[in-house]
């Protein structure tokens, strides 16, 4: 007979939980919401793609990213995670110039916006752009932009491509070097930490969409 209240005082307290997590992020103090960055010519930005081939068909890789992102970019020892969002806009974030605030594990946090997102049955396509950074790590960085481009290659089959790119300030290092503060950030920074966490992310939908197949069948 106990069980009862035992149980509602636990659903009580996992929705508790859950809410708190959810308000627990919010605009950094002094935040100022704004026009996004003007996005700089290819040449003056700093880029990375990581490509990964997963044995799905298109909808159960598609359904597989919808994810939080504090599901999907987890804390690794050189990088913080996603904690949580706050939104700026109405709605969800993923339509066209819908914003939103991102908390980060390390206490600090980043505004991003989507740009453009199309979709179709077997392939689709989101870009977005990542500003305001907080967190120590992108003291250099101005902004990022980024982007999803998701196709079938066949029935069994859906690549994923994604590309990072990074506009660096002028003023700090190694942005001030030009040319060679930019392959300074790629070969130190880039292709290291940051790759490994675009693979890491990857992986994560490969293993998501495939247990997502299995658990359907």
């Amino acid at each position: 007979m106990g069980y009862r209240p035992t149980l509602l005082a636990f659903i009580f307290l996992f929705v508790l939980v859950r809410v708190a997590n959810a308000s627990s992020c919010a605009p950094p103090p002094g935040f100022r919401d704004g026009p996004h960055p003007v996005i700089a010519a290819p040449d003056q930005l700093v880029s990375h793609t990581e490509v990964i081939v997963i044995p799905r068909s298109f909808p159960v890789v598609s359904d597989a990213m919808k994810k939080p992102l504090e599901e999907t970019i987890k804390k690794s020892e050189s990088l913080p995670g996603v904690s949580g969002d706050y939104m700026l806009t109405q709605g969800k974030f993923g339509s066209p110039k819908s914003r939103h605030i991102v908390c980060l594990t390390d206490g600090t946090s980043t505004e991003e916006e989507a740009l453009e997102r199309e979709d179709a049955p077997a392939s689709s396509h989101f870009r977005y752009i990542v500003w305001n950074y907080t967190t120590p790590k992108a003291k250099p960085i101005e902004y990022g932009v980024g982007e999803f481009r998701i196709s079938q290659l066949d029935s069994g089959h859906t690549r994923i491509t994604w590309t990072y790119s990074f506009k660096l300030k002028g003023d700090v290092f190694p942005g001030e070097l030009g040319a060679l503060g930019r392959w300074l950030f790629r070969v130190q920074f880039l292709e290291h930490e940051y790759a490994a966490m675009m693979k890491d992310v990857l992986n994560g939908y490969k293993q998501d969409a495939e247990q997502r197949q299995t658990t359907s069948r």
